[in-house]
């Protein structure tokens, strides 16, 4: 019986050790599961829509895609953060098959348009604006740079709107609008003469304000000058006056500058003296004018008057050049239109043998438009403007 008792404690002591081990290893279980929950929340949380804590992230499995490689949620969860496209394989994938398409379509249409094009026989153009330069004759073809106002081209092609163009580095295209033949000044073609207002330093000594006139005045004076920009009124004078003459050759016109350099001394009746002995059909003086009152602004032209002492026969061609230029330049550049002035106190209209007109480009006194007259591109919209006015003269 004892025997029976110790076997059935060892039974006992048996069966009790079996619950032990049975309640360590639910422990060890429950310490594994709270374990990976620490390795979960160690991980950075995923934020959600509404901008609070995270969630866990939870695996699943992972869909079969043909082979190709997909990355884990971890993955994805770290992609996501970075912004890596490559988080989202198939729809980069799409993406790029769908702007591959569009190039060759856009290729294609222009390859269509191009095949469409009439061939002429080369001839010089230039711009008459700063104009995108393409490689193909749409707007949604690559830009291959912005040509300038006044760049020269050759032109052997035209279509919808477009002229192809030849260059050293290629075959390019710009919209027609912009672009107008550039004619060679040979027989026939007009001559004009350019004097740039004033000079870097002006000549105090006096002279006859017309030819036997007793009345005297400096005989160049050195101009007025930007209040906002500090530029001085010759130097700006310069500047359009040499726009213009590129602006004029262009358009088939031999032009004759009284002054290219600022450190002349030329007075107002030389001035005219060069302008007729240069073999000129009409003078043309480039100002820019001055007010004490900063607010006034516009262009202007003067010319002589009806019964102007010196130069009467000279005043219906020199009034209608002034109107002519007063309304190229105005349209161009959008400024007022003052007034042509008729006027016989100036020495440089009176002392002319040649149809002449002063053109005041705008005000250097008014902060705005003295501003805007010390751009280069504002320039060349007053010079477009005051070539206009000369073909519109020539043209009647």
């Amino acid at each position: 019986m004892k025997e029976r008792k110790k076997g059935g404690k060892a039974r006992k002591a048996f069966g009790a050790g079996k619950a032990w081990q049975a309640l360590a290893a639910i422990l060890c279980l429950c310490a594994l599961s709270l374990g990976c929950m620490g390795c979960a929340a160690g991980r950075e949380p995923m934020e959600t829509d509404e901008g609070g804590s995270g969630r866990e992230s939870v695996r699943m499995q992972e869909p079969d895609y043909g082979g190709r490689q997909v990355l884990s949620p971890e993955k994805v969860e770290t992609a996501i953060l970075k912004e890596e496209i490559s988080a989202y394989p198939l729809a980069a994938e799409s993406q790029d098959v769908g702007s591959i398409e569009k190039q060759q379509q856009l290729k294609k249409e222009f390859e269509e348009l191009k095949a469409a094009f009439t061939d002429l026989e080369a001839i010089e153009v230039y711009t008459t604006a700063n104009v995108k330069v393409r490689t193909a004759p749409s707007t949604e073809a690559d830009m291959v740079l912005l040509a300038e106002k006044g760049s020269v081209f050759l032109k052997n092609g035209e279509g919808g709107g477009w002229s192809r163009v030849v260059t050293q580095e290629g075959v390019y295209y710009i919209k027609s609008e912009y672009l107008r033949e550039k004619k060679k000044a040979g027989e026939g073609s007009h001559v004009v003469a350019i004097d740039a207002g004033h000079q870097n330093k002006a000549n105090t000594e006096k002279e006859p304000i017309g030819p036997g006139a007793s009345e005297t005045k400096m005989k160049v004076t050195g101009g007025t000058r930007g209040t906002t920009t500090g530029l001085y009124e010759y130097e700006l004078t310069l500047m359009v006056s040499e726009k213009l003459r590129t602006e004029l050759e262009n358009r088939g016109y031999q032009v004759y500058m009284v002054r290219e350099t600022h450190d002349v001394d030329i007075s107002n009746s030389e001035r005219a003296k060069m302008a007729y002995d240069s073999g000129a059909e009409i003078f043309v003086r480039i100002h820019a004018n001055g007010s004490e009152n900063s607010k006034a602004n516009g262009a202007m032209t003067i010319c002589p008057t009806q019964k102007n002492p010196y130069v009467s026969d000279l005043y219906a061609d020199s009034q209608r050049l002034s109107s002519l230029i007063l309304d190229g330049l105005t349209a161009s550049t959008g400024c007022k239109r003052e007034r042509v002035w008729e006027t016989d106190t100036m020495s440089g209209i009176n002392w002319s043998e040649l149809p002449v007109s002063i053109v005041e480009m705008g005000y250097m006194t008014n902060p705005e438009e003295d501003r805007k007259m010390a751009q280069e591109d504002y320039q060349q919209l007053i010079a477009a403007g005051i070539a206009d006015g000369f073909d519109a003269y020539f043209a009647e």
